[in-house]
């Protein structure tokens, strides 16, 4: 039994860096100069027959060979690693150095000292493998005694893990992992591929599996990711590994041939979430239009802070923006960016400003400050069931806000407005759908109007469906809610919604800014609908557990204003394709600003005078396609009710 005493000295002599880089470098010139006196005495035995112990030359030959040897240890720095660390790289180093050392020792015996050519080349190819198998064979007996040194008397045991993929990144990177103490430990790997000629690389086991099954024959229940496309391409065996309570890790986005130190090996570590199964592959944008787009412009962010907001704020601020202003009313998340970009943009000129988009004034202040060139339009109220009981601040943020960034736009000739709405704007059962249509109702109708006015401003709305993580979606709810043990509330088993990762949506927001035409709806490319209860039951397995034994799922019933699925576009919508396979245009019913305007007018006059059923009443007059669910508001749409007869609404 190893007591604590022991494992504190393991620590203070073992983890810190035992040998002077200096002396690394006296420990290889010690070991070339052994090689060359043993290359001396084989070559000058064979060629020459003599008592080489006391020939004249034998100076010359140590003196040259210790030279040049010297001279590219310090040009590759071959000594400056930590020896207990060593990987492939520091191997490679070693043979360069070795290489451009010894054919120099080469020219420098036949040229000046003039020994016979045979001898020479003996000699070097002698004094070369001799070098390598002792410069190698010291950094490998130090890491294999660390290691043994280390799972004798580490504090952690290492987890057992099966990389996938056989690949020579992956050996690589199981290289590195294996070196010195960590996390994870790598024990094989898993390959699809039964020929595969990489087996002969390494000597770790390969395991051809022809599907998930084939694992209950092993005893590692841990299995590695190195590429998040390797995770989705194979999603369909990541959800039968999880079944057969597997646990399932992912390295972060790294390259690996710049990992120098083993932490960034063990950062790079982490176990798969949710978004890593449901996102899709990365998707190409085109970075060179956005940049010209936004290069050295002044660009305003409303909601800035948000999940949608701060993400195109982080994204615009590696296109060269002149200034990028951020506005959201959230005091404490638009603190938290302003810290991030503070230090991941250190060079990025932007403003954060506390700011209410329902305050004219405050936004009129900001238009005639900043000057922007460009509107992003991420601020909205978005929490469909506590809209459903507040219509009247709704529309007051959701239509209203957008009306003073679009009258402000068009005041103030910003080259271009573009909106983030939703597809619950689609066929709305809600009031936050049903405002966010309204909205976009109104930014089409300018768009006509300005193309009748000749103007230069470009409107642009796009249109997604639910984002993985997003504040207040239902994957941190479901986080929490395992967190506490359970139970995990669906409101149906049959609920289903699109998702889209952050950064893919925020991607293809910029892309529609750029290749969008004024005045039309982009529809982005979501993919399948996902099951929430599948969601729940993936989210409960990843967590380790087991569903409906460890955490139970309960079914709560849809919300106020809810429905089972979201829908892109409504049965008169047709879509036309972009430039960009994940955007599509949709083809939606064009509407006059003169006859738009003056019913938005009212609707606002409404809602500020707190007149929820009226108000809704009017909604559902200009958006005819707004049909309740689950909510007080179902009895409009039966009565058909006249909005403009305010004592009928209370009937």
């Amino acid at each position: 039994m190893i007591n604590k005493t022991t494992r504190k000295i393991y620590k203070k002599f073992l983890e810190n860096r035992l040998l002077s880089r200096w002396f690394v470098l006296l420990i290889d010139i010690g070991i070339i100069i052994l090689a060359t006196i043993i290359s001396y005495l084989l070559t000058l035995q064979i060629y020459k027959n003599i008592n080489v112990i006391h020939h004249p030359i034998f100076i010359e030959y140590l003196a040259v060979t210790i030279f040049f040897n010297l001279l590219f240890f310090r040009f590759f720095k071959t000594y400056k690693g930590i020896v207990r660390y060593s990987t492939v790289y520091e191997f490679q180093r070693i043979l360069s150095a070795l290489l451009f050392a010894d054919f120099l020792v080469f020219l420098t015996l036949y040229k000046v000292i003039g020994p016979s050519g045979s001898v020479s080349v003996a000699y070097c190819s002698t004094l070369f493998l001799v070098s390598l198998v002792g410069l190698y064979g010291f950094r490998i007996i130090v890491v294999y005694t660390y290691q043994s040194l280390t799972q004798k008397f580490g504090d952690n045991p290492s987890i057992p893990v099966f990389v996938w993929g056989l690949n020579e990144e992956n050996i690589v990177f199981a290289q590195l992992l294996s070196t010195g103490k960590n996390k994870f430990r790598i024990i094989g790997f898993l390959t699809t591929e039964p020929n595969s000629k990489l087996k002969k690389l390494t000597n770790l086991p390969v395991i051809i599996i022809q599907k998930p099954e084939d694992l209950n024959k092993y005893k590692t229940k841990d299995i590695l990711f190195t590429k998040e496309s390797d995770l989705k391409d194979r999603a369909d065996y990541v959800e039968k590994m999880l079944n057969l309570n597997r646990h399932i890790y992912i390295t972060q986005q790294m390259n690996i041939n710049s990992m120098s130190q083993l932490s960034d090996v063990s950062r790079s570590i982490r176990s798969v979430q949710i978004e890593d199964l449901l996102g899709r592959p990365e998707i190409n944008i085109s970075l060179g239009a956005i940049a010209e787009n936004i290069r050295n412009k002044k660009v305003l962010v409303t909601g800035a802070a948000g999940s949608i907001g701060s993400e195109i704020v982080k994204q615009l601020a590696k296109f060269s923006p002149n200034c990028i202003i951020c506005l959201d009313q959230a005091e404490t998340p638009l603190n938290d960016l302003d810290i991030e970009l503070k230090k991941v943009y250190p060079t990025l000129n932007y403003k954060s400003i506390i700011g209410d988009i329902r305050n004219k004034d405050k936004i009129t202040q900001v238009f005639e400050e900043y000057k922007p060139n460009i509107v992003y339009h991420a601020a909205a109220y978005k929490h469909v069931p506590l809209m459903e009981k507040y219509p009247c601040e709704a529309i007051i943020t959701n239509v209203l806000g957008t009306k003073h960034l679009v009258d402000l736009s068009i005041e103030n000739a910003v080259e271009m407005f573009i909106m983030v709405s939703t597809d619950k704007a689609v066929n709305p059962t809600n009031i936050m759908g049903a405002t966010k249509r309204i909205a976009e109702i109104y930014v089409q109708s300018c768009a006509t109007n300005m193309r009748k006015n000749k103007s230069n401003t470009k409107f642009v709305t796009t249109r997604f469906g639910n984002v993985l993580g997003s504040n207040g979606s239902v994957i941190p709810l479901f986080r929490k809610q395992i967190e506490k043990g359970g139970p995990i509330t669906v409101t149906d088993r049959n609920i289903t919604r699109y998702f889209m990762t952050i950064p893919e949506a925020c991607r293809l927001v910029l892309e529609a800014s750029v290749i969008g035409k004024s005045g039309y709806i982009y529809v982005f490319d979501m993919g399948e609908p996902v099951k929430i209860y599948d969601l729940a039951r993936k989210m409960i397995e990843l967590a380790g557990l087991t569903p409906d034994k460890d955490i139970s799922i309960e079914f709560s019933g849809l919300r106020p204003g809810e429905k089972l699925y979201e829908e892109l576009l409504n049965d008169s919508e047709v879509t036309e394709p972009t430039s960009h396979k994940k955007i599509m245009m949709a083809k939606v019913r064009e509407y006059h600003f003169d006859d738009i305007s003056p019913q938005i007018d009212s609707i606002i006059t409404i809602a500020k005078n707190d007149d929820k059923y009226r108000l809704v009443a009017n909604m559902k007059n200009l958006v005819p396609e707004f049909i309740s669910n689950n909510s007080e508001f179902e009895f409009l749409d039966q009565n058909k009710i006249d909005p403009t007869v305010k004592s009928q609404i209370w009937v």
